[in-house]
């Protein structure tokens, strides 16, 4: 099943004293975890570097799942002290296997990656059974729950209600309660809660942070795969540009395409914003501490959320696009070119015309939302290398030129495309894309060595 993530707001169900306590809870949970897992994974690096035996990373794996301030022995040093409820310990000892295990795929012994580290605003780990659905938590009395006697009344709360009454029962004592806001505004994240009473979504193992003052749950859900009549024959190739984010073309057909949003507005409200935040930056330059400051440190942050926001928002639209390009055509799979390079020469320098995209697009959280986006549907996303992609053209296979950004010339003068544009040239874009969905040219994982990963 493919996994989502939404955010909700949860509020403290209490007085000022039990809102003090849960916020103090929370922070110090979050920096006892962080500083745990940073252990953690330092020690298991060190473990796999030195090639311990078997035995002795489980032995290792062991210690580093074991809570301090107990008699049995543990890995981690006694100032951390972990959240009371929660088992925390063993969380830290299963992310830092994973997160480990990831690094060394991606080529952390040969450099090609750095160790992962934790920072303090890293979200505290939730294990499942403090989430999931409090009438169906066959552990403990824990987890979601309504005060609504039937369905119909939660449904109707959650269509019509400014705040459903939705709670969360969570360790140590701590109720929750679920923020929504205007009906209208958060249809999408109600309709979530719809299909978690109704056990259409399983709900996973999350996280809780705390963004400025907001108490902020990551709920994470199995949703099922839509269901579609998917064709192994058929691939979109999708070519990410300078000129149009995102081309959608098929590998089967010569004609049907789709051009996906337009950098220059994109570019355009996000320079804008960054321009605003660089001047508020230079004229605290002049301002000491207090009340000023404070206040544009707040207008600083303001704008920097407001920038994060409007890039993951047009990255959902342009992904949501080319995924739905992809069920239309009933596509069994999506290529897009592996773009950890992108942008460099050959000596590796950022080419001057690619900086200004490079700084501002999030091309790698783009596929991130491509690939969840269409493993809920069952297609499945492939990375391809990018070499000759936009050099060659897709009807006859030889080197073209491109005499302008978006214009493509094939000089093979018995190309049947010359018959279909009768203007001697194509989209560029859009020769690329149809490159991209008929390679074949897949980037394999980092293959382990036997003294490696």
């Amino acid at each position: 099943m493919p996994t989502i993530t939404r955010k909700y707001q949860l509020k403290v169900v209490g007085d000022k004293e039990e809102v003090d306590r849960v916020y103090k809870y929370l922070r110090d949970g979050i920096e006892a975890q962080n500083k745990a897992l940073n252990e953690a994974i330092s020690a298991m690096y060190v473990a796999k570097m030195l090639e311990m035996s078997t035995d002795d990373k489980k032995e290792l794996r062991k210690l580093f799942g074991r809570i301090t301030g107990t008699k049995r022995e543990t890995g981690f040093t006694d100032d951390i002290t972990f959240p009371v409820g929660l088992p925390t310990a063993s969380e830290v000892k299963i992310k830092a296997k994973q997160d480990l295990d990831n690094a060394f795929k991606k080529g952390l012994k040969y450099g090609r990656t750095s160790l992962p580290s934790y920072k303090a605003d890293n979200p505290l780990m939730i294990h499942v059974d403090y989430v999931r659905l409090r009438s169906t938590n066959p552990h403990i009395d824990n987890g979601i729950y309504s005060e609504y006697e039937s369905p119909m009344d939660l449904v109707n709360a959650l269509e019509k209600e400014n705040n459903p009454k939705i709670f969360l029962k969570f360790a140590n004592g701590i109720v929750f309660r679920f923020v929504f806001g205007n009906p209208w505004k958060g249809r999408e994240q109600r309709k979530v809660f719809e299909k978690i009473f109704s056990e259409e979504y399983k709900v996973c193992g999350s996280s809780i942070e705390i963004d400025d003052i907001k108490i902020i749950l990551n709920l994470c859900m199995d949703v099922p795969k839509a269901e579609h009549k998917l064709d192994k024959n058929v691939t979109v190739g999708v070519d990410l540009g300078l000129a149009i984010p995102a081309v959608c073309a098929l590998n089967n057909n010569e004609y049907e395409r789709s051009f996906i949003g337009n950098i220059d507005d994109f570019l355009r409200v996000r320079t804008q914003l960054q321009s605003q935040r660089r001047r508020l930056q230079k004229n605290m330059r002049n301002i000491g501490g207090g009340h000023g400051r404070s206040k544009k440190l707040k207008a600083l942050n303001r704008l920097r959320d407001r920038e994060r926001n409007f890039v993951q928002t047009y990255n959902h639209m342009v992904s949501h696009r080319i995924v739905d390009f992809a069920v239309k055509n009933n596509a069994a799979y999506i290529n897009i070119e592996d773009l950890s390079g992108f942008g460099k020469d050959r000596k590796g320098e950022i080419q001057k015309d690619k900086e200004i995209v490079l700084r501002n697009w999030s091309y790698y959280e783009l596929q991130n939302y491509i690939t969840y986006k269409a493993n809920m549907h069952g297609i499945e996303v492939r990375k391809i290398k990018p070499e000759y992609t936009s050099q060659i053209c897709s009807y006859c296979g030889k080197k073209g030129i491109r005499r302008e950004q978006a214009k493509f010339v094939c000089i093979n003068p018995e190309c049947r495309c010359h018959k279909i544009y009768d203007k001697g040239y194509m989209n560029a874009d859009f020769n690329a894309a149809r490159n991209i969905a008929m390679s074949e040219n897949f980037v394999e994982e980092i293959k382990k060595t036997k003294k490696g990963a």
